[in-house]
């Protein structure tokens, strides 16, 4: 292949390598010893869950994509058909769907669990009957004596179902349904104070630098204020948007993601995530390119040396870039994160052992001398509540030099 404008032929097999490989998966489930290993589950269920405390009751939305079920059928004249259990708390239904010609892709289902009393946690699982795999997740709802987050169903005006606030579409409409022991008080409408909180630009620095995204100069600024009794209305705005009741028993989380999130969107949205492993000279010859695909073509192409070669390493870190949105995003997307950052250059670690505030990412056989291993820390903080930070150390230099040279050439595999 000379060194001129690449083909659209060769940009077009590209793009479609990075749209089939995000569907690729095994039939195993997550471990506790590799926790954000994405593609071990066939199942990847979005689930909103919603307490009413005043009807003792919790709302399961769900959404599952279709091609990621198992349908068969009795005979060749019989329909395709697959069955769920679906588990919440201590009750089960079983669901039977059919696929017809103009089936929608996700499939979508209300469940509504009721006992006595409001849980403060609720575990949920999802189980495909003819695959015989299971996905599971468990949520924290909020305390028995007081409001949480999942006290309030965030409804989308755009999608026409509800959604999680801290995955909320720029420029959708938004209602935000009140708990109804707030709302039958009969102070009338309850006053809310709005603050807005724009996210930090600055990418992490590498593991051993000595700099720091400074994150305690974030100061929210007061935007308004809104009387409700039932319901908050409201247009998505980027970054993060603070709903704060005035008598300070609940705030409401809504970020607003671009669309397609936590998917990647056109090419200019696919040039940030290459800073990583980009020179500083490459990434700004990116972001001033009059033609973005074609720029990210050329930059691949100089990585991968082969078509092929370029094909399967865009497709790996565009997938990790993915995952990393689907588990390590909070008041920034997740690959913008110090997590998402290690785990786009380096991968899914052979272990990482956990407690509520350390994770410590093993790569390599745990205990030997040429184990690497990432310290991540919690860190508090009233806008982010899956903000770690990394344990930062000159000894990382070598390590993150010879990660970014395998990208750099085409060294890097999939997990």
């Amino acid at each position: 292949m000379t060194s001129g404008r690449p083909s659209l032929l060769f940009w077009t097999l590209l793009w479609a390598g990075l749209g089939v490989g995000c569907a690729s998966a095994s039939l195993q489930t997550p471990s506790a010893r590799r926790p954000y290993d994405r593609k071990a589950s066939v199942l990847h269920p979005e689930v909103v869950l919603h307490r009413n405390m005043a009807a003792s009751s919790v709302d399961l939305y769900l959404s599952v994509n279709r091609a990621e079920l198992l349908y068969s059928r009795a005979s060749a004249s019989s329909p395709f058909v697959a069955q769920l259990q679906i588990d919440l708390l201590d009750t089960s239904w079983t669901v039977v769907d059919t696929a017809w010609d103009h089936t929608p892709s996700l499939l979508r289902l209300r469940q509504t669990w009721r006992g006595r009393g409001v849980p403060a946690w609720a575990e949920c699982e999802v189980t495909d009957l003819q695959r015989n795999t299971s996905w599971s997740t468990r949520r924290f709802l909020g305390p028995s004596d007081g409001f949480g987050a999942r006290d309030v169903l965030a409804w989308s005006e755009q999608d026409k179902w509800a959604v999680r606030p801290d995955q909320a579409t720029v420029n959708d409409t938004l209602r935000l349904m009140l708990p109804t022991a707030l709302t039958q008080r009969g102070d009338g409408e309850a006053a809310w104070l709005l603050y807005h909180v724009t996210p930090p630009k600055s990418l992490p620095p590498p593991p051993y630098s000595g700099t720091r995204v400074r994150w305690d100069t974030l100061t929210p600024v007061n935007v308004g204020q809104v009387l409700a009794d039932s319901m908050i209305v409201v247009q998505v705005a980027g970054g993060l948007t603070l709903f704060e009741l005035a008598s300070n028993e609940l705030t409401i989380h809504v970020h607003g993601r671009q669309p397609r999130f936590p998917e990647l969107g056109p090419a200019l949205s696919l040039i940030s995530p290459v800073r990583y492993i980009a020179t500083r000279a490459e990434y700004n010859k990116l972001k001033q390119a009059t033609h973005p695909k074609l720029a990210l073509d050329e930059f691949w192409l100089a990585c991968g040396r082969t078509p092929n070669k370029a094909r399967n390493l865009l497709q790996t870190y565009y997938d990790r870039v993915e995952e990393a949105n689907h588990a390590f995003s909070g008041l920034v997307d997740g690959w913008k994160t110090d997590r998402g950052m290690v785990h786009v250059v380096f991968g899914i670690p052979q272990r990482i052992r956990r407690d509520a505030w350390n994770e410590y990412w093993v790569y390599g056989e745990e205990g030997t001398t040429n184990a690497l291993t990432f310290h991540f820390r919690r860190k508090s903080t009233p806008y982010d509540d899956n903000h770690f930070v990394l344990q930062r150390s000159i000894q990382f230099r070598s390590a993150w030099d010879r990660a970014v040279s395998a990208w750099r050439n085409g060294r890097v595999r999939a997990n």
